[in-house]
């Protein structure tokens, strides 16, 4: 048995690996529909309606990405799994090509939702700029936020990519930042997480910005306040996607550039990067959480709106009792 075949029997054979990507497969497995679903409750939901189209664009990107990641994962991680149990080590070794096509919708699609940050907090930024004059208006912006999205998620890995061979190349397992090499992870890591911290601050300006807004224009145009609010209750479910991705990556990157910089076995070190690399486990939990979010903001509205009607239709029914009473005084 050559060199490569002893490689790939010592993966095939690690407990730790095989149990990783099994989990690893189940979580993936289960975020696809739900990723699906959520997709379509953006455009069809009765309270998501409210939400501006370019809103909603940007939103759709980040689930693409989820839904990218969790096609790359099940296929690789089937694959895998699969070779791993029913083929001899010597007929499992990745056909390059197959690694970098899948490779590259799991990355792509990883990065994709790690960029949501930027194109969010800039299309919020024009809503507030614009105010009344934005509403349902003006799509061609979401067109420019979603290709800004695009280009965002691609820089970093053009550069991963950059590098890669074809000819020759044995792979035993479909991997693009190898051990002992981290200089360009740790580059593309701490941009992203310092982007992330600073989206993170923008949001939460944006949110105060909007509220005290909204308070301090009760007079302007049904145009405007309708806006106003809207851009308030966009940023409290945003907030949300804000917070946990902030956390996420803050757990995620460093113990990452651990995992690079540290000296495991290989299966150990490739069982460890995909539990490291969750990111549908963190697209279930930000889904639940903005889904509960925005019905908490629905019931919100909904008490505020009956509150309004019922104190307008006492005072209706005052002012129209003083006028019983200046009527009789008067005759």
């Amino acid at each position: 048995m050559n060199s490569n075949c002893t490689t790939m029997l010592t993966l095939s054979s690690s407990t730790a690996l095989k149990t990783s990507m099994a989990f690893n497969l189940t979580i993936a497995l289960i975020g696809f529909p739900l990723f699906g679903w959520s997709s379509l409750k953006l455009w069809t939901g009765a309270y998501t309606q409210n939400f501006h189209k370019n809103l909603r664009i940007i939103a759709q990107m980040h689930l693409t990405g989820f839904l990218l990641h969790c096609s790359g994962r099940i296929m690789l991680h089937s694959l895998d799994l699969y070779n791993y149990t029913f083929l001899n080590p010597c007929a499992m070794i990745p056909n390059i090509y197959r690694c970098f096509t899948l490779r590259l919708m799991y990355n792509f699609g990883m990065w994709v939702t790690m960029c949501t940050a930027v194109p969010l907090v800039l299309e919020r930024t024009l809503a507030t700029h614009l105010k009344g004059r934005y509403e349902n208006k003006r799509i061609w912006y979401g067109i420019l936020f979603a290709s800004l999205h695009v280009f965002l998620a691609a820089a970093p890995l053009m550069i991963a990519y950059s590098n890669t061979k074809f000819d020759g190349v044995f792979m035993p397992y479909c991997n693009i930042y190898m051990p002992g090499h981290p200089e360009i992870a740790n580059a593309n890591s701490i941009i992203a997480i310092t982007v992330q911290i600073l989206a993170r601050i923008s949001f939460g300006c944006l949110f105060h910005v909007n509220k005290n807004l909204r308070s301090s224009m009760q007079r302007s145009s049904l145009s405007t306040r309708f806006q106003l609010e809207q851009n308030k209750n966009s940023m409290q479910c945003l907030k949300i996607y804000a917070n946990t991705s902030t956390i996420f990556l803050l757990i995620q990157i460093p113990s990452f550039g651990w995992i690079l910089n540290e000296k495991f076995r290989p299966e150990y070190y490739l069982a460890l990067q995909e539990l490291n690399c969750a990111f549908p486990s963190y697209g279930i939990i930000t889904v639940f959480l903005v889904s509960r979010k925005i019905f908490s903001v629905h019931n919100q509205i909904h008490s505020s709106l009956e509150s309004q009607m019922k104190l307008q239709g006492e005072i209706t029914y005052f002012e129209h009792f003083n006028q019983q009473i200046s009527t009789s005084k008067s005759s």
